[in-house]
């Protein structure tokens, strides 16, 4: 993967929390896709992916979280967005309308709450 953007994962129950920090673009977004995909096992019941670090998001980085929420919905497990309203990946994602598909949060926190319920 492109160092354009670093993954951090942890695990907080059956939830995995997946932080992007840096850039998000078609240089890198295929093997983060596969990094995101691979660190959730099928026990996890889902994946909270906190964009709110990311400095650029291209088409690419979008459409990997479409194809993320669509791969994960299959194994049957959810999918949560960490972009607050002052992240520059918030206003990408709503207009493309990613928060009309998956759930979008202003913090870990709260994506948290919204993936235990």
């Amino acid at each position: 993967m492109n160092e354009l953007a670093q993954l951090e994962v942890a695990q907080e129950g059956g939830v995995v929390v997946a932080r992007i920090l840096g850039e998000v673009d078609i240089s890198n977004a295929g093997a983060l896709r596969r990094k995101l995909m691979a660190a959730v096992p099928n026990s996890a019941r889902s994946l909270l992916v906190d964009v709110s670090r990311v400095g650029h998001l291209d088409s690419s980085g979008v459409a990997l979280l479409f194809e993320l929420s669509e791969a994960l919905a299959r194994r049957q497990q959810a999918l949560c967005v960490v972009a607050p309203p002052t992240a520059l990946s918030a206003r990408v994602l709503q207009i493309t309308n990613l928060d009309h598909l998956v759930p979008m949060a202003a913090t870990v926190d709260e994506g948290l709450g919204i993936l235990a319920r």
